[in-house]
């Protein structure tokens, strides 16, 4: 029956299938195992995850190579285990390392398309971050997400910054690292539009914490997607000028209480173009488990909130519409008390 049919048939029904589908359609017989696996723009996109390469024979491997896999997450992944990977599949667009166990991840210089790296519940700590400095043209999107920095702030921004072409940057941590402003990271990523960034160490923010290094004036960055995570911290219209072209602000609160000043106010007089802003009273280390991947949503995975009591929100988003007349964002206010 299979064989009465045209290829071009059975290729244009396979692109209707999901992943699953495909999947399950290679086991039916070696024709369509074929058929699917020689067949590129039908695995566009697919992911694999990855766990224990041992056991994988070398026909798993061709199978992999043959679709032209772009996308893997590695868990509890070691040095040599890059090697292997690098071997089968070079050309490799995205990478998650899950529960990383080694220190060291210098290979990665070997993938030369590598344009989307996270690194999520690292185990073991992250004495530098060196291995950034090869992809430094070609990573667009990177994560350290629930993984232990031991290296110094300067070396973190350093590394961070010569990364001129990422457009998202995903900054999760337990808040021993202490980062006194983005503004020298800001001036060398000027293609950033999504930020992710734990304020745990913050107390108050300095005017110029989001002012690109080395600029006077004002400054707009092209940041439109922006998440504060573990946030405690005072703010004012001046620290929030830079941000002017925002379109997405997420708050996630360190307690279910936020800080005695309530900034909702300073947010909409601030952020001229905001259409979205979210205001959450959980904290970063309750979400850490069902981690950000390639392009987080703007919730980071939560399902669950308290329930919220927004009375006192509601009454100062009036008071600051009135004072500044234009289209009203969309606003969420869950778990405060």
């Amino acid at each position: 029956m299979a064989l009465q049919l045209p290829a071009e048939l059975w290729l244009k029904v396979f692109s209707f299938l999901s992943w699953r589908d495909k999947l399950s359609m290679r086991c039916t017989c070696s024709y369509f195992r074929h058929l699917l696996d020689k067949s590129r723009p039908l695995w566009r996109g697919f992911s694999v995850v990855l766990q224990n390469l041992s056991r994988y024979n070398r026909s798993f491997w061709r199978s992999l190579a043959q679709r032209h896999v772009g996308n893997v997450l590695l868990r509890s992944g070691k040095r040599k285990h890059l090697k292997q990977l690098y071997a089968w599949l070079p050309a490799l667009c995205g990478l998650r390392l899950d529960d990383w166990r080694e220190g060291g991840m210098d290979d990665l210089r070997l993938f030369r398309q590598l344009q989307r790296l996270s690194v999520t519940s690292g185990s073991t700590p992250l004495r530098n971050l060196d291995f950034l400095f090869p992809l430094s043209q070609q990573l667009t999107q990177l994560g350290l997400c629930n993984v232990q920095l031991t290296c110094s702030a300067s070396h973190l921004l350093a590394a961070i910054g010569q990364l001129t072409r990422l457009t998202s940057l995903l900054l999760h941590h337990d808040g021993s690292l202490r980062v006194p402003s983005l503004s020298g990271v800001l001036a060398h990523l000027t293609e950033l539009t999504h930020l992710s960034w734990t304020m745990i160490t913050y107390r108050t923010l300095p005017h110029d914490f989001f002012s690109p290094a080395h600029h006077t004036g004002d400054v707009a960055l092209q940041l439109l997607d922006l998440q504060l995570l573990n946030y405690d911290a005072v703010v004012t219209q001046e620290t929030l000028q830079p941000l002017s072209r925002l379109r997405t602000l997420s708050v996630f609160h360190l307690y279910s209480v936020p800080g005695p000043t309530c900034h909702l106010q300073t947010w909409l007089t601030s952020l001229p173009h905001l259409t979205n802003l979210s205001i959450h009273g959980k904290p970063a280390y309750k979400m850490l488990e069902c981690d950000a991947d390639w392009a987080p949503s703007i919730n980071l995975g939560h399902t669950e909130f308290k329930a919220a009591t927004t009375a006192r929100f509601d009454r100062l988003r009036e008071r600051a519409i009135s004072k500044q007349p234009r289209n009203v964002p969309h606003i969420c206010v869950q778990g405060l008390y």
